[in-house]
């Protein structure tokens, strides 16, 4: 069940797709963003039938996906914990079916040391994501089965407030992790949040935008101008969605999310659509994920042209073979909708088409009246 403390602000995750290979082989799904609890004051007012409906509808394929209540990477047979973490809070932030709810808290829960210290290694981000969920759903972040989250996330958070991942892969700690270390250790009443926050904050530049990417570890100067950090509409969307309603919130916090609201309606394309950097297509997760953030700053309708966009690559109801038992579903980008209509959905791209979903699905709640819906991809 959600824990009884105050709700916060939703947001969708993030995917850096073109990682998600070597992200696998490391075990770490640090680099995706995720979604966060329901925030009333944010969704209910906005929400429409049809987004409605169509956000349900989302919820339902991809409850049908899970394995033990797990996301599975079919093509790696491997368990994303950090996906489902995603799903969990999408579902609850739509109302989609308790029960499913239920059982994917359940399993990450269980599974909290595997998901953040495999082994030997120690995924800072990841410890930040668990211990949002144990505390939001009423669980002790020190004692999970046994494993302390809470004090694993502390440990990684050195004298700056910089997070960094303990692996032989090497460090991918980046701001997507950085702003759920920031959630986790705000929402466990940690005295490392503060210096947390602010090295969040130095990764913010002057044009609003935060970058993905940190400095090396042994620069001088952390703060994004002087590293030269490259835009990401990904790590700035998800700063605005997971900080807004943090405890006691500075001047400098406040304008930190001006600043980068205002970039992110800057880079909206006039279909609605945003890419998540400049290697990346415009794509449900991006832009939903955009979506949440510009809901959140009052953007109402920027944030209904960024839900129309996600409505117009779910597969509809009605489509033919095997296609026909996917209605709900939401493809990543214009290619997955092309390749589905003459594959379908296989082996190899499910997980694209489920972690898409489970991200992207609250986006689907502002979806104006009257949207037209996908039309079945062509075989």
């Amino acid at each position: 069940m959600p824990s009884n403390r105050t709700r916060r602000a939703g947001a969708l995750g993030v995917a850096a797709v073109a990682l998600l290979g070597a992200l696998t082989a490391c075990g770490d799904d640090a680099d995706s963003g995720s979604a966060d609890p329901a925030d009333a004051s944010t969704s209910a007012d906005a929400t429409t039938d049809l987004g409605g409906d169509a956000a349900l509808a989302a919820a339902d394929w991809f409850a049908g996906q899970l394995e033990d209540g797990l996301l599975v990477n079919e093509e790696y047979s491997t368990a994303d914990y950090g996906g489902t973490v995603d799903a969990i809070y999408s579902f609850e932030e739509v109302g989609a079916d308790a029960d499913d709810v239920t059982a994917m808290t359940d399993a990450v829960l269980a599974a909290g040391k595997e998901y953040v210290a495999p082994g030997k290694d120690i995924w800072a981000g990841n410890a930040g994501k668990l211990v949002s969920l144990a505390v939001d759903h009423d669980a002790d972040p020190t004692d999970l089965d046994g494993f302390d989250a809470l004090g694993t996330l502390e440990d990684r958070v050195d004298e700056s407030g910089r997070t960094s991942d303990k692996s032989s892969y090497g460090d991918f700690a980046n701001s997507l992790g950085q702003a759920w270390a920031v959630r986790g250790l705000d929402a466990a009443g940690s005295t490392e949040r503060d210096a947390a926050l602010d090295f969040l904050l130095l990764q913010q530049c002057s044009d609003g935008y935060f970058r993905q990417d940190f400095s090396p570890a042994k620069a001088k100067d952390q703060s994004c101008d002087t590293g030269k950090g490259e835009p990401s509409v990904d790590a700035t969307a998800l700063a605005v969605v997971l900080l807004s309603d943090l405890a006691e919130p500075t001047a400098d916090l406040t304008g930190a999310l001006e600043r980068a609201s205002a970039y992110l309606v800057q880079e909206q394309a006039e279909d609605g659509s945003l890419i998540g950097s400049a290697e990346l297509p415009a794509n449900a997760n991006s832009t939903g994920l955009a979506a949440r953030a510009l809901l959140v700053a009052g953007e109402d309708e920027a944030a209904a042209n960024a839900a129309a966009w996600v409505y117009a690559h779910q597969l509809p109801d009605g489509c033919d073979g095997d296609l026909a038992a996917a209605a709900g579903a939401i493809g990543y980008d214009d290619a997955a909708l092309t390749l589905a209509g003459t594959d379908g959905i296989t082996a190899k791209t499910s997980y694209q088409w489920r972690l898409a979903t489970a991200q992207a699905l609250p986006a689907l709640a502002t979806t104006p009246e009257g949207t037209e819906p996908a039309a079945c991809p062509a075989g």
